[in-house]
């Protein structure tokens, strides 16, 4: 059976914590466009950590700063 590795997901807890912001912070973000929120069940939503790295890094997709 082949796996491929998927990309790792985040709670917007972590993604709170590991970037020293407010939980509501994150939530602002992601209303405003900033950061993809990923439904996966009624309750449960997270982020694509690449994402919020190249967010928090300053960078877009292209390089470019934000």
């Amino acid at each position: 059976m082949h796996h491929n590795t998927p990309s790792q997901r985040m709670r917007a807890k972590q993604v709170a914590l590991e970037n020293s912001i407010g939980l509501s912070t994150v939530w602002r973000f992601a209303k405003l466009g900033k950061l993809t929120p990923i439904r996966v069940t009624g309750g449960v939503t997270v982020f694509d950590r690449d994402e919020v790295n190249a967010f928090f890094s300053g960078k877009t997709s292209s390089g470019e700063l934000r």
